[in-house]
């Protein structure tokens, strides 16, 4: 590990932080994004994982008080055998597969237009946990509980706290899933401490600056900044 993938990831799990409390969505794509310039294909979902798990974790004690634990463990019903399938089927992807479609994900992200969609299930939120837990345990990127949970009738700060609810929830499946199936994250636990660190910081900084950031500014920059990665990445994982 060179003291450049040091810095990287350090402050790039910072920013995350930030970002994450502030919009409650955004800095799981920034995390994915600068591992992905640093670290090898098959070790980028198990450390982003381990990356965000401080920040959710921080971010669920901070917003406790607005949180929706019903959802929450209607979602973690599901996300336990999410994250049971996808680290057993993660083992046994090609890494140029991996890179492919993670960098394709993120160019999705950040470009399609926000669909105007509800679910029609009375209570979706285990096949929620379920869906959102195996795609982010497959390629480090969920998606289905952000678009699920902005159509619901919960205020501004039950979103984040519901969402850290479910993803630090989910964090520790996915981790748990990993090691079963051998992945060994003992060559990175020094950077993980220190990232985990400074993103606990990070998430009370992103709370004060909650009601402070122009969103539209920052979506600019953020798509351009995740395009830019996720072309690199593309390019290189075909190459």
């Amino acid at each position: 590990m060179t003291d450049t993938t040091f810095v990287i990831i350090v402050v790039g799990s910072f920013v995350a932080a930030v970002v994450n409390a502030a919009f409650s969505a955004g800095g799981a794509l920034i995390i994915l994004a600068i591992t992905t310039t640093v670290l090898p294909v098959q070790a980028i979902v198990p450390i982003h994982s381990l990356l965000l798990i401080g920040s959710t974790t921080t971010r669920t004690y901070a917003f406790r008080e607005f949180i929706d634990w019903k959802i929450i463990g209607s979602f973690l019903v599901g996300s336990l055998l999410g994250a049971l399938i996808g680290a057993g089927l993660y083992v046994e992807l090609p890494e140029v597969l991996i890179g492919s479609v993670i960098s394709i994900l993120m160019l999705v992200s950040v470009w399609m237009p926000k669909l105007d969609w509800a679910p029609r299930i009375r209570h979706p939120w285990i096949i929620v946990g379920f869906l959102h837990t195996l795609f982010s345990t497959l390629f480090a990127f969920g998606a289905v509980l952000h678009s699920v949970v902005l159509h619901t009738n919960l205020s501004r700060h039950q979103i984040l706290g519901t969402m850290a609810g479910c993803l630090t929830g989910m964090g520790v499946f996915k981790i748990a899933g990993y090691v079963y199936y051998g992945f060994d994250y003992s060559p990175y636990l020094f950077i993980i401490v220190a990232a985990i660190v400074v993103s606990i910081i990070g998430t009370w900084v992103g709370k004060l600056l909650v009601d402070k950031i122009p969103e539209d500014k920052f979506r600019i920059g953020f798509r351009v900044l995740i395009t830019v990665i996720a072309l690199r990445l593309l390019y290189s994982s075909l190459a």
